[in-house]
């Protein structure tokens, strides 16, 4: 089928595709894709295209690409490898979303990169099978569907005896108000990537934390950041990202000394309380680096899991070299 496609997005026409996705998630708006032109502008160019479908519906697939070589493109559904895919303000059928991917799939691609969106529809199955499988790993989405009390008797007994002896111990939530209580967070993150020194947590750049409460400032519903204290002092936090149905954390964790006080219970739950009373249907606690003590504690939330793939396509025609560019510089 042939497609109207626009390019660029129109940004009001991306945001209101936006509002009225049930399963667009923050990293489908235009704030992500600012985000990830701020934070390289020399590497990140918006390749974000619409498509309206002759019933009339709206799509908008948020993308950039991440190198060029003349006017070969190596793509990317979303910045940092979060969720992708399109979003629609009505229904799309299946050989209309075939024919989407498709239209991405054109000779100037020579690499694509698609990571699930757990609310979203599957990636339809013409285009997996052009696609490579090159990793899996479940996200984990506790269901907000019922007042705070209900969804937390649904935690296992021993997230619910952590959470209430965090609480004896002194731990406090609230929001972070400043850039310094951001950057103060920023070092606990530094923390934990050396405590995980195994190298499988993503390590991020300060001036992306910086470009968050930047963000932040402006979109205050959309970006927060939630300290967690103890006498005042901030032992932990996590980022979270809010947009539709979800609350998705981004970034959490606590340091090292403090993890002992039950600080990540006591954080975890009070967000997720704060996000029933706001109306948000899923509370995502996002993947895990398939790290077994990550997932564990994250099950202890009672939460959905949900298979996320990521997909690659590599470009047929230009596989003789892509091989060539691999071996003399190592990267896909």
């Amino acid at each position: 089928m042939s497609l109207r496609i626009m390019q660029p997005v129109p940004e009001d026409f991306w945001w209101n595709v936006a509002r009225q996705c049930e399963y667009a998630t923050f990293y489908h708006t235009p704030l992500w894709r600012d985000i990830a032109l701020q934070a390289n502008p020399q590497a990140h160019r918006d390749e974000t295209f619409a498509v309206v479908l002759p019933s009339g519906v709206r799509v908008v697939f948020p993308m950039i690409s991440t190198r060029q070589l003349g006017s070969f493109r190596w793509l990317q559904a979303t910045f940092e490898n979060c969720y992708g895919g399109f979003i629609a303000d009505g229904p799309v059928e299946p050989h209309e979303a075939t024919a989407i991917y498709q239209h991405i799939f054109d000779w100037s691609t020579y690499t694509f990169y698609n990571i699930d969106n757990p609310l979203g529809p599957a990636l339809p199955e013409e285009i997996q099978a052009q696609c490579s499988d090159v990793y899996n790993e479940p996200t984990y989405l506790v269901e907000l569907d019922a007042d705070f009390e209900t969804v937390f008797g649904r935690f296992q007994r021993t997230q619910r005896k952590d959470y209430r002896r965090g609480l004896r111990n002194g731990v406090a939530v609230r929001l972070a108000q400043s850039l310094e209580e951001y950057r103060i967070y920023y070092g606990i993150y530094q923390d934990a990537l050396d405590r995980w020194s195994e190298g499988t947590l993503a390590s991020y750049e300060w001036h992306l934390f910086e470009l968050f409460y930047q963000f932040s400032q402006n979109y205050p519903e959309e970006i927060k950041l939630w300290v967690f204290t103890l006498e005042e002092q901030i032992v932990g936090g996590t980022l979270i990202f809010y947009w539709g149905a979800v609350a998705s954390a981004w970034n959490g964790t606590a340091h090292r000394d403090f993890l002992s006080y039950d600080v990540m219970p006591v954080g975890d739950t009070e967000i997720i309380r704060d996000a029933i009373k706001r109306g948000y249907r899923y509370f995502d606690f996002n993947t895990s680096g398939n790290k077994e003590g990550v997932q564990t504690y994250k099950l202890r939330f009672a939460p959905t899991t949900k298979p996320i793939h990521m997909w690659r396509f590599e470009s047929p025609l230009l596989q003789p070299m892509q091989q060539i560019y691999w071996k003399a510089t190592g990267k896909r």
